[in-house]
């Protein structure tokens, strides 16, 4: 389609079908919350065993990426979403991957809900800390904005 009708044409149609891909998402994850529902309501052991490493992982590589940032003197502006990034799974991917390959009922689309149902909240959580930190960050080397 780019090469066919141009960039301009390619953008018009992107921003056309974001909010249905929006709506496909969601309607994947109403599925999947509906395919898997039983599974997660009858071995909380097995979430657990998949939602621990999913916290650990999330909050270490945040972590990680924000102490780095402060350390190599970014500013918190970039720094911020870098460590959201860095800490993401794109469970939306896994979602898509585990269903096209194994199907709604698999174990792979039972640890992308968990994904899903940890991660969000969690980044939410990683969103507050960053913002609340903003004063701590900036006091090492009183970096206001972006690096050049």
């Amino acid at each position: 389609m780019l090469m066919a009708k141009g960039e301009a044409h390619f953008r018009k149609t992107v921003t056309h079908l974001g909010p249905y891909s929006i709506c496909a998402l969601l309607t994947t994850l109403v599925l999947l919350f509906a395919f898997q529902g039983q599974a997660i309501i009858k071995e909380p052991l097995v979430i657990a065993m998949l939602a621990v490493p999913i916290l650990i992982q999330v909050f270490f590589n945040s972590g990680l990426a924000y102490l780095l940032n402060r350390r190599l003197g970014v500013a918190h502006c970039v720094a911020g979403p870098s460590s959201l990034i860095g800490a993401s799974n794109f469970f939306e991917l896994a979602v898509a991957t585990a269903i096209s390959l194994f199907g709604f009922h698999s174990g792979a689309a039972l640890a992308t809900v968990v994904g899903v149902l940890i991660e969000v909240p969690v980044m939410l959580l990683v969103v507050g800390v960053v913002n609340r930190s903003q004063h701590w960050y900036e006091a090492k080397h009183s970096i206001k904005g972006p690096r050049v």
